[in-house]
């Protein structure tokens, strides 16, 4: 939702790497014929596809990063990002250009954008999308559709790169962010998508070990189908996703093993004992208010836009003014408030002058 011209006009957004989640962001930008759209993949058989949608494609990531987007997105592996980012700052217009990138981890990318001497124009980003296939050919501009990215910032990022990138997300994806610091963004992602990925796995190894293997596959349903969907990315890709937020997935996977070895106990215990029977009760009501919170999501998406006016309110900040703007938009991210629209307006707001108006939506929360 973007409401200013000026904010929406036409900008550039180069894009590194055309994988999966690169080949959508650029499909889906390219197609708003809003923005110009600069990409370099390593492997370049898709290029010739590219072009005819309307992405400049070149030669080098040295080549992407002269040509001075207003928004340079890393979408490469993180195992290839210390050549990237060592291309990017011979190159790069740090007046003009924000880095960002699509990373699952935050934390370890920070180090090393600073590591190059380029912390100073990074903000970080990760879309919460995805599938278990991988490669330009697996992308779409659909892939994003209804995402919310997940943006990353520290007290030293600066305000009009944030607005920068919300830009791409808000304003041209038309997607929702919130907004979070690096620990927060890397112990959440480890909760919903690392470490269920190796329990994922488990059950994978699990079935393959089994003497009954054929037959339970061939009476698996909908309940298998999606415990273990995730299982079917490249191993080697969710190696190196879980492995660099090792620290939090282990955690985590101490927490899982706690709750089922309290299962695996109770299961075990005398059939009808009541003790056991009230732990079986509490065990499996434990999560109750997550089932209501997903009812209540349910309720929320049911179109009532009146309802969802409710639940919208807008914050001011100053373009030119030093204000604790990162404080307050982690909070509203934890108070349970989205990002869903940008724009820039004339306002008498401190310092009387121009300001970013940002919209919030409330959602349901535990």
């Amino acid at each position: 939702m973007v409401e200013d011209a000026e904010f929406s006009q036409k900008f550039s957004v180069g894009i590194v790497g055309l994988g999966l989640i690169g080949g959508s962001i650029a499909k889906r930008l390219v197609a708003t014929g809003s923005c110009k759209v600069y990409a370099y993949n390593r492997h370049q058989t898709m290029y010739k596809e590219a072009r005819a949608l309307g992405i400049t494609c070149v030669e080098s990531v040295s080549e992407l990063a002269r040509m001075q987007p207003n928004v340079l997105i890393l979408c490469n592996s993180l195992a290839a990002m210390p050549e990237v980012l060592g291309d990017i700052s011979r190159e790069i217009n740090k007046q003009r250009t924000t880095l960002t990138d699509v990373g699952s981890v935050k934390g370890l990318v920070r180090q090393q954008v600073k590591a190059a001497g380029l912390g100073d124009c990074y903000i970080g980003a990760h879309p919460m999308a995805g599938s278990e296939f991988t490669g330009w050919q697996a992308s779409s501009a659909q892939l994003l559709d209804g995402a919310l990215w997940a943006v990353s910032v520290d007290e030293s990022s600066d305000f009009w790169r944030f607005l920068a990138v919300l830009r791409v997300i808000v304003g041209l994806c038309g997607n929702r962010a919130l907004v979070l610091n690096d620990s927060i963004h890397d112990a959440s992602a480890a909760l919903i998508s690392h470490m269920p990925h190796v329990v994922s796995t488990a059950l994978a190894n699990v079935l393959c070990g089994s003497e009954n293997r054929n037959v339970a596959l061939q009476m698996s349903a909908g309940s298998w189908r999606d415990m273990t969907r995730v299982a079917l990315t490249d191993p080697n890709r969710t190696r190196a996703m879980v492995a660099e937020n090792r620290r939090n997935v282990a955690d985590l996977l101490g927490s899982v093993i706690d709750e089922l070895s309290f299962a695996k106990k109770m299961l075990e215990g005398s059939d009808g004992d009541s003790a056991v029977s009230g732990d079986e009760h509490a065990f499996f009501a434990k999560a109750d208010s997550w089932r209501e919170y997903k009812y209540e999501e349910r309720v929320a998406d049911d179109g009532n836009e009146s309802a969802v006016a409710l639940d919208l309110r807008e914050l001011r900040f100053a373009l030119d003014c030093a204000c604790d703007w990162q404080s307050q938009l982690i909070q509203s991210a934890q108070s349970g408030e989205q990002i869903v629209g940008v724009s820039l307006s004339d306002s008498a707001v401190a310092c009387d002058s121009r300001a970013a108006r940002i919209t919030l939506r409330r959602v349901s929360t535990l």
